[in-house]
């Protein structure tokens, strides 16, 4: 049986968003309006992002940018389970004191996901 839970807190900074998700489902093609960055702290998915094909598993970051037509899947029935961290565009400027995107789809850097876990 497919297993799906989805909880989203908002934050005390206007524009962000922090999600918790476990998931055994697939996920068809989405949008989000928002940058997303994420880690996954167990399981792995493939999926289809505008930058390409993208597999990650437990200690992977994830980037998504607003309107990145993408998708998700669970390599196996276990599922997986990760953190979103969402922040509208102008959040996401007032941050970093930057424009652009999101380059790579899937960062894998342990001490950035040691910080990305502290945050």
């Amino acid at each position: 049986m497919p297993v799906h839970s989805i909880t989203a807190s908002p934050t005390s900074f206007p524009g962000i968003l922090a999600v918790t998700a476990r998931s055994s489902c697939s996920f068809a093609r989405h949008t989000h309006d928002q940058f997303g960055i994420g880690l996954v702290d167990a399981g792995a998915q493939a999926s289809a992002s505008g930058r390409g094909p993208v597999e990650v598993g437990a200690g992977d970051l994830i980037t998504v940018n607003p309107g990145e037509v993408h998708d998700g899947r669970p390599l196996d029935d276990r599922g997986r389970t990760w953190r979103m961290i969402y922040l509208d565009p102008q959040a996401m400027g007032q941050l970093t004191g930057r424009r652009g995107e999101f380059a790579f789809p899937v960062l894998r850097n342990p001490a950035l996901a040691d910080s990305f876990r502290r945050l």
